[in-house]
């Protein structure tokens, strides 16, 4: 766990610290005498430049270093950012991540951090992104790892249960690491508290997605949304499978027929916006897609485990927005269930209807994330919202279309879609606008229904939004996100960690602040 903490005063602090971090672009490790280091410091950075040149500073090295200092030994750690126009709050946000992990790998317990952008008393978004960078980028999810443990009798202890990663952990074995940042920044203090809370929601959503489906099942996930209700006196509301039947709920109660673990329709709400209009986040939360009758190939299937991101992140969204008092209206709905084959699972063929009264014919129940999302936007409707934005992992067509770092917008009105592009561009995440083609809504008319759940591989995308679309209130602006191809990550890249990532966490708690 990484406990950070500001400051402006750096004389002698240098000397006392185990480790120091530099994070430096190109043009940033000319300019190092403005943060007032030892001169032992600057020879070192120095001879760094005439032995390797400038590599040091590219996008994503790390270098460490152990240095003979007055006092004893210092490890100097270089965290590049890159050259000219890479030198981003984004790319400063990941070379703090690269930097936590190599404190961690070090046993590092006292560091300080320092960068020359931070002394430009107007750069408060750098040292946002620095804070969440060293925050994220030291989550680990190793909760199911047993660890060894010698006690003073020399008996072995294992401990399977270690608590949360990242930077709300609580308990566990591991000490924390304390990291003061060197900043010129008057509320500097402020701002590491909010990269702080919004870290913490974002660790939280990355938990949930990390546990297998023999742990996260739609019962726990409500449970879990009650319990951070009750944390930050949120108004909560769960749908068991009676309350569903009663509001014609067809489509989420199709999706869970087929598994023992009933489904689930969650609803927080935070109200602190006045006559604010209330804006409601929608999450997929598949805990486990086998695909249904239409089951997956058995090859990548324990990644479905984290089909229930979309969910997360809504909840992540909603405890950081309550936890740094936002003056907004929000709600937030949770769409649960998981997809199983049975005996009573839905089958091809079936129809089915939602709440707003529409037929469905389930052409392949492997398309099961839109229809959970079809009664969960009305009811987010029904419950007031004014302007809807869901966000699932729904289509394994999103990363064909835009890789595994960005995703994609699919909305009916384009303002909505660029303050979403532009929120995630302020944290970190990319987002691009999809175009709602005219003959989507033809390509997803049934023979035999109203509507049909799968459009088949062309604008596979697109098809899948504008079929979310068809369920949200005429008039009310509405976008869809698709996180299917960036809510987890093939290996570990600055503050991104292996596993699940909880992309899209972010961009909504930072569109949450511009409501």
């Amino acid at each position: 766990m990484i406990v950070l903490k500001s400051s402006r005063e750096n004389i002698g602090q240098y000397e006392k610290a185990e480790a120091v971090v530099l994070l430096l672009c190109k043009e940033c490790a000319d300019h190092i005498r403005m943060l007032g280091l030892p001169e032992d410091f600057y020879e070192a950075v120095a001879y760094q430049i005439k032995t390797q040149g400038y590599g040091f500073t590219d996008k994503g090295s790390i270098t460490s270093a152990l240095m003979k200092t007055g006092s004893g030994f210092t490890r100097l750690i270089f965290a590049g950012v890159g050259a000219g126009k890479e030198c981003t709050p984004n790319h400063l946000r990941m070379a703090a991540g690269n930097a936590a992990r190599e404190l961690q790998k070090c046993k590092i317990k006292q560091a300080v951090a320092a960068a020359p952008l931070l002394t430009n008393p107007k750069r408060g978004h750098y040292l946002k992104a620095l804070a969440e960078g060293l925050l994220l980028g030291s989550y680990t999810f190793d909760k199911y790892k047993s660890k060894k443990d010698t006690d003073e009798t020399g008996n072995s202890n294992r401990n399977a249960e270690v608590n949360r990663g990242g930077p709300c952990a609580e308990g566990g074995n591991e000490e924390n690491i304390s990291i003061t940042v060197f900043t010129a920044i008057e509320n500097a203090d402020a701002i590491v508290n909010e990269a702080t809370s919004i870290c913490c929601a974002i660790c939280h959503a990355r938990d949930l997605a990390n546990e297998p489906g023999n742990v996260i099942t739609p019962d726990v996930l409500a449970a879990e949304a009650v319990q951070t209700a009750k944390k930050y006196e949120l108004e909560v509301e769960v749908l068991c499978v009676k309350e569903m039947q009663e509001r014609g709920m067809g489509a989420i109660l199709a999706v869970g027929a087929g598994s023992v673990h009933e489904p689930r329709m969650i609803m927080l709400k935070y109200a602190k916006g006045g006559d604010k209009p209330f804006t409601a986040f929608v999450g997929k939360g598949i805990t486990f897609d086998s695909g249904g009758i239409s089951i997956k190939p058995s090859d990548g299937m324990g990644e479905m485990k984290d089909d229930m991101t979309g969910a997360a992140a809504v909840l992540g969204a909603m405890e950081a927005v309550a936890a740094l008092q936002l003056p907004v209206n929000l709600i937030g709905i949770m769409a649960c269930a998981e997809n199983m084959p049975s005996g009573s699972a839905v089958r091809p063929g079936d129809i089915i209807r939602a709440g707003n009264g529409k037929t469905i014919e389930v052409d392949n129940t492997d398309a099961e994330g839109r229809l959970v999302l079809a009664d969960a936007v009305w009811y987010a409707c029904r419950k007031g919202a004014t302007k809807v934005i869901d966000i699932a992992t729904l289509t394994g067509a999103v990363s064909i279309a835009l890789g595994e770092h960005m995703s994609a917008v699919v909305s009916n009105d384009d303002s909505l879609a660029e303050e979403i592009k532009k929120a995630g561009h302020r944290a970190g995440e990319a987002w691009w606008q999809l175009p709602v083609l005219e003959e989507a809504e033809e390509m997803l008319e049934s023979k035999c229904a109203d509507l049909i759940n799968n459009a088949g591989r062309p604008a596979g995308v697109i098809t899948g939004g504008v079929f979310v679309g068809q369920f949200v209130d005429k008039g009310i602006p509405w976008a869809h996100l698709d996180i299917g191809g960036t809510s987890s990550a093939k290996k570990t890249e600055g503050h991104l960690p292996e596993g699940c990532t909880a992309f899209g966490t972010a961009t909504l708690i930072e569109l949450a602040k511009s409501f």
